[in-house]
């Protein structure tokens, strides 16, 4: 993104190795950060400067031991991207388990939780920034996906607190809220949705291209560009907010 430079700065990703992530890891690696993947696969490709540490966000003594392993030249780490999250197979909130329920809360609720508790200790005070993968589903509803939402809705509340919380010592909390983003996962649900529906999923992508203001769906480096911004000091006025990347879904 232009004009912004993170030079010696460091970040860390949970959820880093795929997806939103993995995008989110490639563009701060594009503007000089140096920083650390939290995940529980390696990524393909490990970016010079960059480490992995394998991390279960579910797991309380995974997340403690994981910030506690953060080598010294890292710290005090300028960025957290708490971006760690699973989405549930579809399904009617009378057709919902509760194990997919405690499955979705585990990752997208105490996941974060534990992100924030064990990560914001480590964080420059004052000017660190926090940045939290939540999603248009942190204010919207959608049908057959109950768990998500409400996990969304959650983590949208834990932005907003810990933005009061952590606010005192000079640390920013954001939120984004992507939209449809045509990342591998969201394609092989889309097909596994279209063996019931008939519909192939170029189709399921125009329409829901269809559905947004710029008449296309926002992108992975869409997301990712918000994310920089939101960790710059362009963004230094703003804290306690959700940020929408949907290309207009209005």
């Amino acid at each position: 993104m232009a004009n912004i430079i993170f030079d010696g700065k460091s970040v860390i990703i949970t959820g880093g190795s795929s997806g939103l992530g993995e995008g989110m890891v490639n563009s701060f690696g594009e503007v000089g950060a140096k920083g650390i993947i939290f995940d529980q696969k390696p990524p393909s490709v490990l970016k010079n400067g960059w480490i992995f540490i394998d991390c279960d966000v579910t797991d309380e003594d995974s997340v403690k031991e994981a910030f506690e392993r953060i080598p010294q030249n890292f710290k005090p780490v300028d960025f957290l991207i708490a971006n760690a999250g699973i989405v549930p197979s579809w399904a009617s909130i009378a057709d919902t388990t509760t194990e997919a329920w405690d499955k979705v809360m585990a990752v997208n609720g105490r996941g974060l939780f534990l992100t924030l508790k064990y990560g914001s200790p480590h964080l420059r005070c004052p000017g660190g920034s926090i940045v939290v993968t939540a999603s248009i589903n942190a204010w919207k509803g959608d049908a057959n996906i109950v768990p998500y939402v409400a996990s969304k809705h959650a983590a949208l509340g834990i932005v907003r607190s810990a933005a009061m919380d952590l606010g005192k010592l000079g640390i920013r909390v954001n939120a984004i809220g992507p939209g449809p983003i045509a990342t591998e996962a969201l394609l092989s649900r889309i097909e596994e949705r279209g063996k019931n529906s008939q519909l192939s999923v170029d189709s399921a992508l125009e329409l829901l291209s269809k559905q947004t203001a710029l008449g296309r769906l926002a992108t992975i480096e869409d997301v990712a560009n918000v994310t920089l911004f939101l960790c710059s000091d362009l963004a230094r006025g703003v804290t306690g907010q959700i940020v929408n990347v949907d290309a207009g879904l209005l």
